[in-house]
C-alpha cells in the first residue's frame, strides 16, 4: 500500500506501508491493504505508520485522509 502525506509547502512522507492508524472525528481508525474507498476528516493526534521493520509516528493537528485502490493521501 502506498501513502503520501503532504501539507501546503511540501511532501512530508511518501512510501510503502503495511498499515496506518489515524485520529478521526469519532476516534482512531486503522487502514490496511485492500480497504474500501474512504474519506475522513482528521483531528488532533498522531498518524501511526507501520512500515516493514519500523513504526513511525507523525503528530498532526487536523487534516483529511483519502483511501482509494491501496493509495492513501493525507493532506495536513
Amino acid at each position: 500500500m502506498r501513502i503520501k502525506i503532504l501539507n501546503f509547502h511540501k511532501i512530508l512522507y511518501q512510501g510503502d506501508i503495511i498499515s496506518i492508524t489515524a485520529p478521526g472525528i469519532q476516534g482512531y481508525f486503522q487502514i490496511l491493504k485492500n480497504h474500501a474507498p474512504f474519506i475522513s476528516i482528521l483531528m488532533n493526534g498522531s498518524l501511526k505508520l507501520e512500515l516493514k521493520n519500523i513504526k513511525k509516528e507523525i503528530k498532526i493537528e487536523s487534516g483529511i485522509l483519502q483511501v482509494k485502490k491501496n493509495m492513501i493521501i493525507v493532506i495536513l
